[in-house]
């Protein structure tokens, strides 16, 4: 969840060229000039700029995404979807460094880098599970997870493409870095004829969460990475480059 995060402060950065005048507006390179912009925009925009499309930064609504479609091995199998995912709290992200932001992105990887108290998501789970003839179970439910002391670094690989003279961006990679304090984790109904295991298996999953996220996390970084690399192209492609800094 932690590319919810970082594909919106891009956002942000590029619309610099019309950002409202309460934003400071920074030469190429100027990396600290760029994170102290970035910073004060989500400070006083945390609802987003509508006019420019810029999307709220309290609220991120990435795709519906498979966590787990592990294959059939005997009679055993798992399955395990979110859908209708709504995550919140990246208005209270603190941008701690930014590079690459130079006069040709192309030469190096730009790098955001940001901490966010704490990442809340919802969504609805709908798991198929099997093993052997001792457990089954189909159901479906609300899940709960919360990310608490998140540090997340951002890393774009950019290409230009020339338009009426002037230079756009697209996305050639996006790989985000996540690094948790904790991990929170809350699946309702998990068992329906049995509130009590549906509690132990949530109390199984907390007491062991480093190795649960650890289980799960190139899954959701990638999920979440496509869909921000897809918002960030969409507003790579209308603003250029060069005008979302001072000119020299």
């Amino acid at each position: 969840m932690y590319t919810l995060v970082a594909f919106v402060i891009c956002l942000r950065i590029v619309y610099s060229a019309e950002l409202p005048k309460d934003i400071k507006k920074c030469k190429f390179g100027n990396d600290a000039c760029i994170k102290g912009s970035i910073n004060q925009l989500i400070k006083n925009y945390p609802k987003g700029i509508p006019s420019l499309n810029i999307q709220p930064f309290d609220e991120f609504r990435p795709s519906d995404m498979q966590l787990w479609d592990s294959p059939r091995v005997g009679g055993s199998f798992l399955k395990f979807r979110l859908v209708n995912q709504a995550v919140s709290g990246c208005q209270n992200a603190t941008v701690t460094g930014v590079s690459g932001f130079e006069q040709d992105p192309t030469k190096s990887r730009i790098e955001i880098e940001l901490r966010i108290p704490r990442v809340t998501h919802r969504s609805t789970y709908e798991m198929q599970l099997r093993w052997l003839s001792m457990v089954q179970s189909n159901t479906s439910g609300a899940c709960y997870a919360e990310f608490q002391n998140v540090t997340l670094i951002l890393n774009l690989k950019v290409i230009v493409k020339f338009q009426k003279e002037k230079r756009y961006l697209k996305i050639y990679e996006l790989t985000p870095q996540l690094e948790l304090g904790r991990f929170v984790l809350k699946l309702d109904d998990l068992y329906k004829e049995s509130l009590d295991l549906t509690l132990a298996v949530n109390r199984a999953y907390n007491e062991n969460w480093l190795e649960l996220w650890n289980d799960i996390e190139r899954n959701v970084l990638s999920s979440y990475s496509q869909k921000g690399a897809q918002l960030l192209d969409k507003i790579f492609a209308t603003i250029s480059y060069d005008d979302m800094f001072l000119r020299s």
